[in-house]
């Protein structure tokens, strides 16, 4: 983060995520056989979802980087430190807000419905 991180912690820092697909749940379940799917879909949403429409980008950024903070924070302090994680979410906010302008945001989720096998 320009000089706030050492570049060898920042280098050395990973989070690794695996997104499945659609195919890939269903035959996970399948092949455990403990459960019959009963319906599988996909909800594609926007990340300001639910926030009323004509709201200024830099209050949804803002609302999008409480989210994001939320979650990331004690993993980035752990590995950064408290100090530099009132400025790294700053900064992530007014990105936020500048990409907003051209970028749509979505989140994807899968939303499951199964029963267990008699």
């Amino acid at each position: 983060m320009q000089g706030l991180i050492e570049e060898e912690k920042l280098d050395s820092f990973n989070i690794p995520v695996y997104e499945p697909t659609v195919e890939e749940i269903r035959h996970v379940i399948q092949e455990e056989g403990s459960f019959f799917l009963q319906q599988l879909e996909i909800l594609i949403l926007p990340w300001d979802e639910g926030l009323n429409e004509g709201v200024d980008a830099n209050i949804k950024a803002q609302f999008m980087a409480k989210v994001a903070r939320a979650i990331m924070e004690p993993l980035l302090s752990a590995k950064f430190g408290r100090e530099v994680i009132i400025e790294l979410f700053i900064r992530y906010e007014k990105k936020l807000a500048q990409l907003m302008e051209v970028e749509k945001f979505e989140s994807t989720t899968f939303v499951i419905s199964i029963t267990k096998n008699a």
